[in-house]
């Protein structure tokens, strides 16, 4: 009997351990897109159950931005956030991070590295940037052009390869080191851009033969040198739009070069998607349907996607919906949906 036992329970042990390995194999890839009402929050869950937040919009009003990061994480069926990142320091992309990092632990922090060079005397980076300190308790990892986030992978090789990877911080792009703002013969360069945005922390995350390019608010010459003369990012399948949709960035020839097959704004009501960025995104061959957070007032229906594409629509644009991506990179598609229930769509990878 003590042999039968011992042998049940060894059955046992191997069986549960095994559970979690079998369960993470069968896991996607999962971006969602969050609500912030024109600022910034992107939330990643890795198939190994690893979470990356990109961004935690504003700080008011009061509660809105953190209940709506912290749903998608109980959505997501996490426990804690493994990477913090803050792409730069605009008030709609860190205003809210420590109330969320009171309400689920954070493990590390992620930023560029430095604060704004002119916009540290403003009344709201004074209030927000102790807010930030008293979150991270200045324990905050760099995070530079070249650099990856280091996320965990199968040993097994079951799940295919995923990697986070910086291509642009503080002004600096990987592979480029000349002026950014320097005028390039053929091409527009714009005057330099002082702010913060762009500086931004801009980011390319793989799965397989899946990529994602999430560029914070970097503009229009960071853009231009991530582009030309080389393509240093490649094709995407999923594009973040940059800036919220802003004509000061999506730079067509950034656009062109990534030629991405979904595009999602993280816009607002009246923030986003300017009607350049609009025509640009159309006229990409390779598009196949462009998400935004919000229905934009400013601009009619002819400024808008289709209304399937849009989370928060104008006749309830205080929903709060979020639109989620899975990826399937073994069956080489991902799906989109809005909210945790709405109707899927499918996208081949390229």
């Amino acid at each position: 009997m003590k042999q039968i036992s011992i042998a049940l329970a060894t059955a046992l042990c191997l069986a549960i351990a095994a559970a979690p390995a079998n369960a993470q194999a069968n896991r996607n890839l999962d971006i969602y897109f969050l609500d912030m009402a024109g600022g910034g929050s992107t939330l990643i869950v890795t198939p190994l159950a690893e979470s990356v937040l990109l961004d935690t919009g504003s700080l008011e009003p009061q509660h809105r931005d953190a209940d709506r990061i912290i749903r998608a994480c109980r959505d997501a069926g996490l426990k804690q956030i493994d990477y913090l990142v803050t792409t730069h320091f605009d008030s709609d992309h860190f205003g809210a991070i420590l109330e969320v990092s009171q309400r689920i632990p954070v493990k590390c922090f992620v930023d560029k590295g430095s604060l704004p060079p002119d916009g540290q005397n403003t009344n709201w980076f004074k209030r927000l940037y102790p807010l930030y300190q008293q979150a991270t308790k200045g324990q905050v990892k760099t995070l530079r052009a070249g650099e990856d986030i280091p996320l965990k992978n199968d040993p097994g090789g079951k799940i295919p390869p995923i990697k986070l990877h910086c291509v642009a911080s503080e002004k600096k792009i990987e592979g480029f080191e000349g002026d950014i703002d320097a005028a390039v013969a053929g091409c527009q360069i714009r005057k330099p851009d002082t702010s913060d945005n762009a500086r931004s922390i801009a980011l390319v995350l793989t799965c397989g033969e899946f990529q994602f390019f999430a560029g914070g608010d970097i503009t229009w010459n960071v853009e231009h040198h991530l582009a030309h003369p080389v393509n240093r990012i490649g094709n995407v399948d999923l594009y973040q739009v940059t800036h919220h949709g802003l004509d000061l960035s999506n730079n067509p020839l950034f656009l062109k070069a990534l030629s991405p097959t979904v595009c999602v704004a993280m816009n607002g009501p009246r923030k986003g998607i300017e009607p350049n960025t609009f025509k640009a995104l159309n006229a990409l061959p390779s598009i196949k349907a462009i998400y935004q957070i919000h229905y934009n007032t400013q601009y009619g229906d002819a400024g808008n996607t289709e209304p399937e594409f849009i989370a928060n629509p104008k006749e309830d644009p205080k929903e709060g919906q979020y639109i989620k991506v899975s990826v399937h990179p073994e069956n080489g598609n991902c799906t989109i949906s809005i909210g945790p229930g709405g109707p899927k769509r499918t996208f081949a990878i390229q």
